[in-house]
C-alpha cells in the first residue's frame, strides 16, 4: 500500500520482536571513544560513554585535542623559536583537567580510563585517533553554539563528523540511560543500512526501534526506482529485505517496528522523534543511490543541529562494503567508483563460484555475441590497470579454462531475480558492456 500524499501519519507498521541475536554485529569493533576538553560541567557524554562501554563490553578509552593559538615560540633575529617545554605543560594541564572531569561524572569505583592526547584541529585529531583505535563510536557533548543569532546543538559531532569514518554520538544534557525508543532514517541505502545495525548496537530489551523512511512530498505516491533496476520496489518491500538483514543483530528482546511518512526531511525526522517520544536519533550521512536526496550530509548536519534528542550520525561503510550491502537490499548495485568493484566482485565470486554462467559481450563495433560458458571460478578488479578478469572452468575438464580480460572498466552493476535464483553482474567498458549471467 502506497503513502498517501501529504498525510504524516503511518501507511503501514510492521511490529516485531527477535530473539537472542545470532551473529557478532559488524558495527561492534573497538573501545568506546570519549571526545572531551575536560571543560564541561555536563557530565551527560561521560555518564553516556560508560554506560554503552558496559553494555557493549567494550573498553572505554579518552581523547582530548589541544589547540594552539597564536604563534607557537618566540622570535630571535626573525626566527621562530620552539620550546618543547610548552607542549608538556600543556598536556599536563589537560590531562588534569579531562581526568577530573570523567571522575567527577563516574561512580567511586569506575577505572580511570586512558587518555589520548593530540595537539592541532580538535575534529581531524579525533577522527585519526578513532580510525587508529578502531573504536566503534565517539561520544561527544551537544553543548549549544550561537550561529547567526539562533541556538544549535550537535555542532562539535557534525565537526567530527566530517573527518571521521566512526559513528559519531551526539549528547545532550539530561542523558542518564541507553534510549528504550529510537528512530533510525533509513532510504535503504548502505549508509542507512550501517546507520541500523550502528543503532541495535545500543538496544536493549524492552528497547523500540522505529525504521522511518521519509518520502518527499513532490514524489507523493510514486514507487521507488534504484539506478539499473528493472523492477519497482515499493517501501514495504524494501523494509522486508532490510529486516532480513538486520534480523542476525537484533538483540533479545527488541522490537523493530517500520514506519513511513511524506513530508520534508529533517523535518519528517525530527517531528516524527518528537511526537514518539524517541531518546535517541540515528540518521547516515552519504547520499543514497535510489533517490539521490535522502541523508545527505545536510540532512544529517540538520537532524544535529535540530533534534532535542542524543543523535547518532554514522558515516557511509567502507567501500568494499556499500557494493554488497546495495544489492542485499535493493537487489540491484551500480558503482562508478573503483574502491568498491573489489569487494564486490570478492562478493559476487564467493556466492557463486562453480556455479555454471554464460558471459556474454556485446561490442559497439561488432554487435552482441555469447563468449562462452562454463563453471566460475571467480573474477577479480586489478585496480592498477583497472582491469576486471573473469575466469571460468570446465567441471569434466581441470585443465580447460576460459580467462576474460576487460580493461578500461566504466563501471559494474549487480541484478539479483530472487524469485528466479539468478544474478547478473555488468561491466561496462570503452562504450561496448560484457555480462556474465548466472543462471
Amino acid at each position: 500500500m502506497s503513502p498517501p500524499i501529504g498525510n504524516p501519519s503511518p501507511t503501514r507498521v510492521e511490529l516485531e520482536t527477535r530473539p537472542a541475536a545470532t551473529h557478532r554485529n559488524p558495527a561492534r569493533r573497538g573501545p568506546v571513544l570519549l571526545a572531551t576538553d575536560g571543560l564541561g560541567k555536563n557530565g551527560a557524554p561521560v555518564l553516556a560513554a560508560r554506560r554503552i562501554a558496559e553494555h557493549l563490553r567494550a573498553p572505554l578509552e579518552v581523547v582530548t585535542v589541544i589547540e594552539l593559538q597564536g604563534t607557537y615560540g618566540a622570535a630571535l633575529n626573525g626566527i621562530p623559536v620552539y620550546f618543547p617545554q610548552l607542549d608538556d605543560e600543556l598536556e599536563a594541564s589537560r590531562l588534569a583537567d579531562v581526568r577530573e572531569y570523567v571522575a567527577r561524572h563516574s561512580t567511586i569505583d569506575a577505572a580511570p580510563p586512558p587518555v589520548h592526547v593530540a595537539f592541532g584541529s580538535v575534529a581531524a585529531n579525533v577522527a585519526l585517533v578513532a580510525a587508529e583505535r578502531a573504536a566503534t563510536l565517539i561520544v561527544v557533548g551537544a553543548a549549544p553554539h550561537q550561529r547567526l543569532k539562533h541556538i544549535v546543538a550537535g555542532e562539535r559531532a557534525a565537526h567530527v563528523l566530517r573527518s571521521s569514518t566512526v559513528p559519531v554520538l551526539s549528547v545532550p544534557p539530561g542523558f542518564d540511560a541507553l534510549p528504550r525508543r529510537v528512530i533510525v532514517a533509513v532510504d535503504f541505502s548502505p549508509a542507512s543500512t550501517r546507520a541500523a545495525k550502528t543503532a541495535l548496537l545500543l538496544a536493549t530489551s524492552g528497547a523500540t526501534i522505529t525504521l522511518l523512511h521519509v518520502l518527499s512530498p513532490l514524489l507523493g505516491d510514486l514507487p521507488l526506482r534504484g539506478i539499473g533496476s528493472r523492477d519497482l520496489d515499493t517501501p514495504q518491500r524494501l523494509f522486508g529485505r532490510l529486516l532480513d538483514d538486520l534480523r542476525p543483530f537484533v538483540p533479545q528482546g527488541v522490537t523493530i517496528e517500520t514506519h513511513v511518512r511524506t513530508d520534508e526531511d529533517v523535518e519528517g525526522i525530527v517531528d516524527t522523534a518528537a511526537s514518539r517520544g524517541a531518546e535517541l536519533v540515528v540518521v547516515g550521512t552519504h547520499g543514497p543511490r535510489l533517490l539521490g536526496r535522502l541523508l545527505l550530509g545536510s540532512v544529517a548536519s540538520g537532524v544535529l543541529h535540530n533534534a532535542a534528542q542524543a543523535v547518532l550520525a554514522v558515516p557511509p561503510p567502507p567501500p568494499g562494503e556499500s557494493l554488497e550491502l546495495s544489492r542485499r537490499i535493493t537487489g540491484t548495485a551500480t558503482s562508478e567508483r573503483p574502491a568498491e568493484w573489489g569487494g564486490g566482485l570478492d562478493a559476487f565470486t564467493k556466492r557463486n563460484a562453480g556455479r555454471r554462467v554464460a558471459i556474454e559481450v556485446d561490442d559497439p563495433d561488432v554487435g552482441a555475441r555469447m563468449l562462452g560458458y562454463g563453471a566460475l571460478v571467480g573474477v577479480t578488479y586489478d585496480p592498477h590497470d583497472r582491469r576486471v578478469e573473469i575466469a571460468l572452468g570446465d567441471p569434466l575438464e581441470a585443465r580447460r579454462h576460459l580467462l576474460h580480460s576487460i580493461e578500461h572498466v566504466d563501471y559494474v552493476a549487480l541484478t539479483a531475480d530472487e524469485r528466479a535464483g539468478s544474478e547478473t553482474l555488468e561491466i561496462w567498458h570503452d562504450g561496448g558492456q560484457t555480462l556474465v549471467l548466472v543462471a
